[in-house]
Protein backbone atom coordinates (compact mmCIF):
# COMPACT_ATOMS: atom_id res chain seq x y z
CA UNK A 1 0.00 0.00 0.00
CA UNK A 2 3.06 2.30 0.70
CA UNK A 3 4.38 1.65 -2.45
CA UNK A 4 1.04 2.72 -4.30
CA UNK A 5 0.78 5.76 -2.08
CA UNK A 6 4.00 6.77 -3.23
CA UNK A 7 3.76 5.84 -6.85
CA UNK A 8 0.57 8.07 -7.29
CA UNK A 9 2.54 11.31 -4.70
CA UNK A 10 4.87 11.22 -7.64
CA UNK A 11 2.92 11.46 -10.35
CA UNK A 12 0.82 14.11 -9.01
CA UNK A 13 4.28 15.86 -8.80
CA UNK A 14 5.61 15.48 -12.34
CA UNK A 15 1.77 17.01 -13.41
CA UNK A 16 2.26 19.65 -10.90
CA UNK A 17 5.68 20.62 -11.67
CA UNK A 18 6.85 19.24 -15.17
CA UNK A 19 3.47 19.43 -16.91
CA UNK A 20 4.95 21.74 -19.74
CA UNK A 21 8.49 20.54 -19.45
CA UNK A 22 10.29 18.78 -22.05
CA UNK A 23 12.51 15.48 -20.77
CA UNK A 24 15.03 14.36 -22.88
CA UNK A 25 16.45 10.82 -21.41
CA UNK A 26 20.02 9.53 -21.53
CA UNK A 27 20.76 7.02 -24.20
CA UNK A 28 21.35 4.28 -21.30
CA UNK A 29 18.16 4.74 -20.17
CA UNK A 30 16.56 5.16 -23.38
CA UNK A 31 18.19 1.72 -24.19
CA UNK A 32 17.10 -0.09 -20.62
CA UNK A 33 12.99 1.61 -20.87
CA UNK A 34 12.92 0.14 -24.84
CA UNK A 35 14.22 -3.49 -23.27
CA UNK A 36 11.24 -3.44 -20.62
CA UNK A 37 8.69 -2.48 -22.69
CA UNK A 38 9.55 -4.67 -25.46
CA UNK A 39 9.60 -7.67 -22.96
CA UNK A 40 6.55 -6.67 -21.37
CA UNK A 41 4.97 -6.44 -24.98
CA UNK A 42 5.91 -10.18 -25.88
CA UNK A 43 4.58 -11.29 -22.66
CA UNK A 44 1.16 -10.31 -23.41
CA UNK A 45 -1.22 -12.48 -25.48
CA UNK A 46 -1.69 -10.58 -28.67
CA UNK A 47 -3.44 -12.30 -31.57
CA UNK A 48 -2.05 -10.29 -34.00
CA UNK A 49 1.97 -10.96 -33.23
CA UNK A 50 3.98 -13.73 -32.61
CA UNK A 51 4.57 -13.88 -29.40
CA UNK A 52 5.82 -16.68 -26.51
CA UNK A 53 2.31 -18.54 -27.01
CA UNK A 54 2.83 -19.00 -30.45
CA UNK A 55 6.68 -20.09 -30.22
CA UNK A 56 5.25 -22.88 -27.02
CA UNK A 57 2.58 -23.44 -29.14
CA UNK A 58 4.44 -24.72 -32.11
CA UNK A 59 7.25 -26.62 -29.43
CA UNK A 60 4.05 -28.40 -28.33
CA UNK A 61 3.05 -29.61 -31.51
CA UNK A 62 6.47 -31.12 -32.96
CA UNK A 63 7.01 -32.96 -30.04
CA UNK A 64 3.68 -34.66 -29.59
CA UNK A 65 3.88 -34.92 -33.93
CA UNK A 66 7.74 -36.88 -33.12
CA UNK A 67 5.99 -39.01 -30.52
CA UNK A 68 3.37 -40.23 -32.62
CA UNK A 69 5.49 -40.91 -35.54
CA UNK A 70 8.12 -42.81 -33.17
CA UNK A 71 5.96 -45.11 -31.31
CA UNK A 72 2.86 -47.89 -32.22
CA UNK A 73 -0.21 -46.41 -30.39
CA UNK A 74 -1.15 -50.50 -29.64
CA UNK A 75 1.30 -53.30 -28.59
CA UNK A 76 4.50 -54.27 -30.27
CA UNK A 77 3.98 -55.24 -34.37
CA UNK A 78 5.02 -58.55 -35.48
CA UNK A 79 6.21 -59.20 -38.96
CA UNK A 80 3.13 -60.45 -41.89
CA UNK A 81 3.80 -63.29 -43.51
CA UNK A 82 4.71 -63.12 -46.99
CA UNK A 83 2.20 -62.82 -49.54
CA UNK A 84 0.82 -66.26 -50.95
CA UNK A 85 2.64 -67.78 -54.44
CA UNK A 86 -0.08 -67.30 -57.12
CA UNK A 87 0.58 -68.37 -60.68
CA UNK A 88 -1.84 -65.97 -62.91
CA UNK A 89 -3.48 -67.07 -66.36
CA UNK A 90 -5.50 -64.48 -67.67
CA UNK A 91 -6.80 -67.19 -70.63
CA UNK A 92 -8.91 -69.08 -67.98
CA UNK A 93 -10.64 -65.93 -67.05
CA UNK A 94 -12.22 -65.37 -70.40
CA UNK A 95 -14.98 -68.29 -69.75
CA UNK A 96 -15.80 -66.90 -66.45
CA UNK A 97 -16.65 -63.20 -66.50
CA UNK A 98 -17.31 -60.37 -69.03
CA UNK A 99 -14.79 -60.20 -71.84
CA UNK A 100 -14.79 -56.45 -71.31
CA UNK A 101 -13.26 -56.71 -67.36
CA UNK A 102 -9.20 -56.86 -67.06
CA UNK A 103 -9.77 -60.54 -65.24
CA UNK A 104 -6.42 -62.40 -64.09
CA UNK A 105 -7.43 -66.17 -62.71
CA UNK A 106 -5.05 -66.66 -59.69
CA UNK A 107 -4.05 -70.55 -58.68
CA UNK A 108 -2.88 -70.90 -55.13
CA UNK A 109 -0.50 -73.72 -54.96
CA UNK A 110 -0.03 -73.87 -51.41
CA UNK A 111 -1.73 -73.14 -47.78
CA UNK A 112 0.00 -70.72 -45.81
CA UNK A 113 -0.74 -68.77 -42.59
CA UNK A 114 -2.59 -65.73 -42.95
CA UNK A 115 -3.92 -63.20 -40.31
CA UNK A 116 -6.71 -62.05 -37.99
CA UNK A 117 -7.79 -58.52 -37.02
CA UNK A 118 -9.94 -57.56 -34.42
CA UNK A 119 -10.72 -61.49 -33.47
CA UNK A 120 -11.88 -61.79 -36.50
CA UNK A 121 -10.53 -64.58 -38.79
CA UNK A 122 -10.60 -64.19 -42.15
CA UNK A 123 -9.66 -66.85 -44.99
CA UNK A 124 -6.72 -65.26 -46.98
CA UNK A 125 -5.36 -62.16 -48.50
CA UNK A 126 -3.23 -62.09 -51.82
CA UNK A 127 -0.93 -59.29 -53.03
CA UNK A 128 -1.29 -59.26 -57.18
CA UNK A 129 -0.68 -56.61 -59.66
CA UNK A 130 -3.39 -55.86 -62.18
CA UNK A 131 -2.64 -55.67 -65.80
CA UNK A 132 -1.35 -52.36 -65.67
CA UNK A 133 1.01 -53.17 -63.31
CA UNK A 134 -0.69 -51.28 -60.73
CA UNK A 135 -0.68 -52.58 -56.82
CA UNK A 136 -4.13 -53.85 -55.94
CA UNK A 137 -4.99 -56.00 -53.00
CA UNK A 138 -7.25 -58.86 -52.88
CA UNK A 139 -9.45 -59.98 -50.08
CA UNK A 140 -11.66 -63.18 -50.21
CA UNK A 141 -14.58 -60.96 -49.19
CA UNK A 142 -13.85 -61.34 -45.10
CA UNK A 143 -12.68 -58.15 -43.25
CA UNK A 144 -9.27 -57.15 -44.61
CA UNK A 145 -5.98 -58.17 -43.08
CA UNK A 146 -4.59 -55.04 -40.36
CA UNK A 147 -2.30 -56.76 -37.37
CA UNK A 148 -0.09 -60.00 -38.27
CA UNK A 149 -1.65 -62.63 -35.64
CA UNK A 150 -1.22 -65.26 -37.65
CA UNK A 151 -4.20 -68.21 -37.93
CA UNK A 152 -3.71 -71.62 -39.69
CA UNK A 153 -6.61 -71.50 -42.80
CA UNK A 154 -7.90 -74.65 -43.86
CA UNK A 155 -10.05 -73.66 -46.89
CA UNK A 156 -8.90 -71.45 -49.45
CA UNK A 157 -11.27 -68.64 -51.47
CA UNK A 158 -11.64 -69.89 -54.84
CA UNK A 159 -13.06 -66.48 -55.62
CA UNK A 160 -12.46 -62.65 -54.66
CA UNK A 161 -12.72 -58.78 -55.27
CA UNK A 162 -9.72 -56.87 -56.68
CA UNK A 163 -9.25 -53.20 -55.63
CA UNK A 164 -6.99 -51.69 -58.06
CA UNK A 165 -5.45 -47.98 -58.03
CA UNK A 166 -8.48 -46.54 -60.02
CA UNK A 167 -10.91 -47.98 -56.55
CA UNK A 168 -12.54 -49.99 -59.58
CA UNK A 169 -13.77 -53.49 -58.11
CA UNK A 170 -12.32 -56.78 -60.86
CA UNK A 171 -13.96 -59.78 -60.15
CA UNK A 172 -11.24 -62.41 -60.03
CA UNK A 173 -10.98 -66.21 -59.75
CA UNK A 174 -9.00 -68.24 -57.85
CA UNK A 175 -8.39 -71.81 -59.10
CA UNK A 176 -7.86 -74.47 -55.94
CA UNK A 177 -5.35 -76.84 -56.11
CA UNK A 178 -7.39 -79.78 -55.30
CA UNK A 179 -10.77 -80.68 -56.97
CA UNK A 180 -13.93 -80.66 -55.39
CA UNK A 181 -15.90 -82.98 -57.87
CA UNK A 182 -16.48 -86.52 -57.08
CA UNK A 183 -16.67 -88.61 -60.39
CA UNK A 184 -17.69 -92.34 -59.84
CA UNK A 185 -15.52 -93.60 -62.86
CA UNK A 186 -12.82 -91.55 -64.59
CA UNK A 187 -12.31 -93.57 -67.77
CA UNK A 188 -14.41 -95.99 -69.21
CA UNK A 189 -16.10 -97.36 -72.28
CA UNK A 190 -18.86 -96.00 -74.39
CA UNK A 191 -21.48 -95.38 -73.57
CA UNK A 192 -20.15 -94.45 -70.30
CA UNK A 193 -22.18 -93.73 -67.68
CA UNK A 194 -20.42 -90.92 -64.72
CA UNK A 195 -22.43 -90.14 -61.91
CA UNK A 196 -20.98 -86.69 -60.27
CA UNK A 197 -21.25 -84.93 -56.51
CA UNK A 198 -20.15 -81.77 -55.55
CA UNK A 199 -17.71 -81.70 -52.84
CA UNK A 200 -18.25 -77.56 -52.12
CA UNK A 201 -20.78 -78.07 -49.50
CA UNK A 202 -23.96 -75.97 -49.13
CA UNK A 203 -24.02 -73.71 -51.96
CA UNK A 204 -26.70 -71.07 -53.47
CA UNK A 205 -26.42 -72.01 -56.90
CA UNK A 206 -24.27 -74.61 -58.98
CA UNK A 207 -23.58 -75.16 -62.85
CA UNK A 208 -22.18 -78.07 -64.38
CA UNK A 209 -20.70 -78.23 -68.00
CA UNK A 210 -20.14 -82.02 -69.38
CA UNK A 211 -17.63 -81.21 -72.26
CA UNK A 212 -19.71 -82.64 -75.11
CA UNK A 213 -22.38 -79.48 -75.18
CA UNK A 214 -24.35 -81.44 -72.09
CA UNK A 215 -25.11 -78.95 -69.10
CA UNK A 216 -26.64 -79.58 -65.44
CA UNK A 217 -28.08 -77.38 -62.38
CA UNK A 218 -28.33 -80.38 -60.49
CA UNK A 219 -25.82 -80.93 -57.21
CA UNK A 220 -25.45 -84.47 -57.99
CA UNK A 221 -25.81 -85.76 -61.82
CA UNK A 222 -25.43 -88.25 -63.69
CA UNK A 223 -24.21 -88.09 -67.29
CA UNK A 224 -23.89 -90.70 -69.92
CA UNK A 225 -21.25 -90.13 -72.75
CA UNK A 226 -22.06 -91.76 -75.97
CA UNK A 227 -18.85 -91.15 -77.83
CA UNK A 228 -14.94 -91.51 -76.96
CA UNK A 229 -13.00 -89.05 -76.22
CA UNK A 230 -11.72 -86.88 -73.25
CA UNK A 231 -14.13 -84.70 -71.82
CA UNK A 232 -13.34 -81.90 -69.10
CA UNK A 233 -16.02 -81.55 -66.46
CA UNK A 234 -16.64 -77.94 -65.00
CA UNK A 235 -18.38 -77.33 -62.26
CA UNK A 236 -19.07 -73.35 -61.29
CA UNK A 237 -20.57 -73.35 -57.55
CA UNK A 238 -22.08 -69.35 -56.17
CA UNK A 239 -22.24 -69.10 -52.74
CA UNK A 240 -22.93 -65.71 -50.70
CA UNK A 241 -21.91 -64.02 -54.24
CA UNK A 242 -18.66 -65.53 -54.63
CA UNK A 243 -17.71 -68.20 -57.22
CA UNK A 244 -15.79 -71.21 -56.93
CA UNK A 245 -14.59 -73.12 -60.17
CA UNK A 246 -13.43 -77.16 -60.48
CA UNK A 247 -12.96 -79.19 -63.06
CA UNK A 248 -11.67 -82.93 -63.52
CA UNK A 249 -11.31 -84.82 -66.93
CA UNK A 250 -13.16 -87.94 -67.89
CA UNK A 251 -11.27 -90.16 -70.71
CA UNK A 252 -13.76 -92.38 -72.65
CA UNK A 253 -12.18 -94.76 -74.86
CA UNK A 254 -13.09 -95.60 -78.42
CA UNK A 255 -14.83 -98.59 -79.09
CA UNK A 256 -13.70 -101.26 -81.60
CA UNK A 257 -15.77 -102.41 -84.72
CA UNK A 258 -16.34 -106.29 -84.97
CA UNK A 259 -16.54 -107.30 -88.61
CA UNK A 260 -16.30 -110.65 -90.09
CA UNK A 261 -17.26 -112.90 -93.26
CA UNK A 262 -17.82 -116.59 -93.80
CA UNK A 263 -16.70 -119.12 -96.96
CA UNK A 264 -17.95 -120.67 -98.96
CA UNK A 265 -20.47 -118.71 -99.71
CA UNK A 266 -23.18 -121.31 -100.13
CA UNK A 267 -21.34 -123.98 -97.71
CA UNK A 268 -23.37 -127.70 -97.28
CA UNK A 269 -23.19 -129.03 -94.40
CA UNK A 270 -22.04 -131.15 -92.92
CA UNK A 271 -19.60 -131.89 -95.43
CA UNK A 272 -18.04 -128.04 -96.17
CA UNK A 273 -15.31 -127.09 -93.66
CA UNK A 274 -16.22 -123.37 -92.92
CA UNK A 275 -13.21 -120.44 -92.56
CA UNK A 276 -14.06 -117.36 -90.87
CA UNK A 277 -12.45 -114.08 -92.01
CA UNK A 278 -11.68 -111.34 -89.25
CA UNK A 279 -11.83 -107.58 -90.71
CA UNK A 280 -12.41 -106.07 -87.13
CA UNK A 281 -10.73 -103.01 -86.15
CA UNK A 282 -9.66 -101.49 -82.72
CA UNK A 283 -9.55 -104.52 -81.14
CA UNK A 284 -6.61 -106.92 -79.94
CA UNK A 285 -9.20 -110.23 -78.82
CA UNK A 286 -11.20 -112.20 -80.27
CA UNK A 287 -13.93 -114.78 -78.89
CA UNK A 288 -15.79 -116.75 -81.57
CA UNK A 289 -19.19 -118.59 -80.75
CA UNK A 290 -20.02 -121.11 -83.60
CA UNK A 291 -23.96 -121.54 -82.34
CA UNK A 292 -23.11 -125.87 -82.00
CA UNK A 293 -21.76 -125.19 -78.29
CA UNK A 294 -18.03 -124.86 -79.40
CA UNK A 295 -15.88 -121.70 -79.42
CA UNK A 296 -12.90 -120.25 -80.33
CA UNK A 297 -10.10 -117.08 -79.43
CA UNK A 298 -8.36 -117.58 -82.84
CA UNK A 299 -8.30 -114.47 -85.07
CA UNK A 300 -9.10 -116.63 -87.69
CA UNK A 301 -10.84 -119.57 -86.93
CA UNK A 302 -12.42 -123.10 -88.90
CA UNK A 303 -14.82 -125.44 -88.07
CA UNK A 304 -16.43 -128.63 -89.64
CA UNK A 305 -20.47 -128.80 -88.09
CA UNK A 306 -21.16 -132.39 -87.63
CA UNK A 307 -24.95 -131.45 -88.74
CA UNK A 308 -27.24 -129.61 -90.79
CA UNK A 309 -28.80 -127.09 -88.46
CA UNK A 310 -29.19 -123.13 -88.61
CA UNK A 311 -26.52 -121.69 -86.26
CA UNK A 312 -26.06 -118.13 -85.53
CA UNK A 313 -22.40 -117.24 -85.27
CA UNK A 314 -21.20 -114.59 -83.10
CA UNK A 315 -17.59 -112.94 -82.56
CA UNK A 316 -16.92 -110.29 -79.73
CA UNK A 317 -13.84 -108.00 -80.51
CA UNK A 318 -11.95 -106.86 -77.69
CA UNK A 319 -9.34 -103.46 -77.61
CA UNK A 320 -6.81 -102.78 -75.19
CA UNK A 321 -8.76 -100.89 -72.68
CA UNK A 322 -11.45 -103.80 -72.30
CA UNK A 323 -14.00 -102.04 -74.37
CA UNK A 324 -15.98 -104.51 -76.29
CA UNK A 325 -18.59 -105.00 -79.80
CA UNK A 326 -20.11 -107.69 -81.18
CA UNK A 327 -21.46 -109.04 -84.30
CA UNK A 328 -24.21 -112.30 -84.84
CA UNK A 329 -25.15 -113.44 -88.53
CA UNK A 330 -28.19 -115.35 -87.97
CA UNK A 331 -28.81 -118.67 -89.39
CA UNK A 332 -25.33 -118.21 -90.49
CA UNK A 333 -26.12 -121.21 -93.56
CA UNK A 334 -29.64 -120.62 -94.02
CA UNK A 335 -28.10 -119.76 -98.18
CA UNK A 336 -26.17 -122.59 -98.48
CA UNK A 337 -26.40 -125.19 -101.56
CA UNK A 338 -29.24 -127.14 -100.35
CA UNK A 339 -32.73 -125.84 -101.66
CA UNK A 340 -36.00 -127.53 -103.12
CA UNK A 341 -39.14 -124.75 -105.03
CA UNK A 342 -41.77 -125.04 -106.79
CA UNK A 343 -43.58 -123.25 -109.57
CA UNK A 344 -47.29 -121.72 -109.01
CA UNK A 345 -48.50 -122.25 -112.72
CA UNK A 346 -47.68 -124.75 -115.49
CA UNK A 347 -49.55 -125.35 -119.44
CA UNK A 348 -49.70 -128.74 -120.05
CA UNK A 349 -49.33 -130.36 -123.39
CA UNK A 350 -52.62 -130.89 -125.27
CA UNK A 351 -51.77 -133.37 -127.47
CA UNK A 352 -51.02 -135.86 -124.74
CA UNK A 353 -48.92 -137.12 -121.87
CA UNK A 354 -45.29 -136.47 -121.84
CA UNK A 355 -44.44 -138.98 -118.88
CA UNK A 356 -43.50 -136.18 -116.50
CA UNK A 357 -39.48 -136.55 -117.18
CA UNK A 358 -38.69 -132.49 -117.96
CA UNK A 359 -35.44 -130.86 -119.90
CA UNK A 360 -34.79 -127.90 -121.18
CA UNK A 361 -36.88 -127.77 -123.81
CA UNK A 362 -40.36 -129.01 -121.95
CA UNK A 363 -39.08 -126.31 -119.65
CA UNK A 364 -38.90 -123.01 -122.21
CA UNK A 365 -42.59 -124.13 -123.00
CA UNK A 366 -43.59 -124.86 -119.09
CA UNK A 367 -44.93 -128.23 -119.78
CA UNK A 368 -44.01 -129.79 -116.68
CA UNK A 369 -44.73 -128.92 -112.76
CA UNK A 370 -41.30 -130.22 -111.29
CA UNK A 371 -39.21 -128.33 -108.59
CA UNK A 372 -36.19 -126.51 -108.89
CA UNK A 373 -33.51 -127.92 -106.15
CA UNK A 374 -29.96 -128.88 -105.14
CA UNK A 375 -28.93 -131.73 -102.57
CA UNK A 376 -32.00 -133.05 -102.31
CA UNK A 377 -31.84 -136.88 -101.42
CA UNK A 378 -35.03 -138.56 -100.53
CA UNK A 379 -38.35 -136.86 -102.10
CA UNK A 380 -42.00 -137.30 -102.21
CA UNK A 381 -44.00 -135.38 -104.29
CA UNK A 382 -48.07 -135.84 -103.99
CA UNK A 383 -50.68 -133.75 -105.60
CA UNK A 384 -54.68 -133.45 -104.70
CA UNK A 385 -57.72 -131.74 -106.58
CA UNK A 386 -59.93 -129.67 -104.69
CA UNK A 387 -61.96 -132.46 -103.53
CA UNK A 388 -58.92 -134.03 -101.87
CA UNK A 389 -58.36 -136.86 -104.73
CA UNK A 390 -54.95 -138.11 -105.28
CA UNK A 391 -54.40 -137.44 -108.97
CA UNK A 392 -50.44 -137.67 -108.87
CA UNK A 393 -47.48 -139.07 -106.96
CA UNK A 394 -43.32 -139.10 -107.58
CA UNK A 395 -40.20 -140.36 -105.78
CA UNK A 396 -38.20 -139.28 -108.16
CA UNK A 397 -36.80 -135.34 -107.56
CA UNK A 398 -36.59 -135.34 -111.72
CA UNK A 399 -39.95 -136.94 -112.41
CA UNK A 400 -42.81 -133.90 -112.53
CA UNK A 401 -46.31 -133.76 -112.88
CA UNK A 402 -47.42 -133.54 -116.86
CA UNK A 403 -51.37 -132.74 -116.05
CA UNK A 404 -52.72 -135.99 -117.01
CA UNK A 405 -54.71 -138.39 -114.73
CA UNK A 406 -55.50 -141.81 -116.01
CA UNK A 407 -54.15 -141.00 -119.30
CA UNK A 408 -56.86 -137.53 -119.44
CA UNK A 409 -56.39 -134.15 -119.18
CA UNK A 410 -57.24 -132.72 -115.98
CA UNK A 411 -59.40 -129.72 -116.13
CA UNK A 412 -57.68 -126.45 -115.70
CA UNK A 413 -57.99 -124.72 -111.89
CA UNK A 414 -56.40 -124.88 -109.15
CA UNK A 415 -54.63 -128.44 -107.25
CA UNK A 416 -52.77 -128.74 -103.86
CA UNK A 417 -49.25 -130.08 -103.77
CA UNK A 418 -47.59 -131.57 -100.58
CA UNK A 419 -43.99 -132.42 -100.74
CA UNK A 420 -41.11 -134.07 -97.83
CA UNK A 421 -37.81 -135.49 -97.94
CA UNK A 422 -33.95 -134.74 -96.42
CA UNK A 423 -30.98 -133.17 -97.81
CA UNK A 424 -27.79 -134.65 -98.58
CA UNK A 425 -26.71 -133.08 -95.18
CA UNK A 426 -29.24 -134.92 -93.49
CA UNK A 427 -31.53 -131.94 -93.16
CA UNK A 428 -35.12 -132.23 -93.65
CA UNK A 429 -37.75 -129.93 -95.18
CA UNK A 430 -41.93 -130.20 -95.73
CA UNK A 431 -43.88 -128.07 -98.24
CA UNK A 432 -46.99 -127.26 -98.94
CA UNK A 433 -48.19 -124.80 -101.85
CA UNK A 434 -50.63 -124.97 -104.58
CA UNK A 435 -50.69 -124.66 -108.29
CA UNK A 436 -52.69 -123.46 -111.33
CA UNK A 437 -53.57 -125.64 -114.32
CA UNK A 438 -53.81 -123.41 -117.52
CA UNK A 439 -55.29 -124.69 -120.75
CA UNK A 440 -53.54 -123.70 -123.58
Amino acid sequence: MEDLREDRMLSDLFKQKLENEEITPSPSLSSNLMRRVGMREFLRFNPSRINIWYAGAAAAAGTALTLILTQSPGKQSREIPEPLPVEINKESAENTVNKNLSVPVITITENRQVAKSDNRIVDTEVSVSTDDNKPAAVSSGSNAVQSAEAQKVNTLPTTAVLNDATGKNKLISINRPQSFIEASVAEGCPPLKVSFRSLAGSVDSCSWYFGDAGYSSSKDPVWIFDNAGDYTITLQVFSSGVKSVSSVVINVHPKPLAKFDITPEYAVLPRDEISFHNYSEGAEKYFWNFGDGTTSDLFEPHHNYRKYGDYNVRLNAISEFGCSDSLVIYNAFSSSGNYIEFPNAFIPNPTGPSGGYFSPKSDESSQIFHPVFSGVTDYQLRIFSKRGILIFESNDVNYGWDGYYKGQLCDPGVYIWKVRGNFINNGQFTKVGDITLLKN
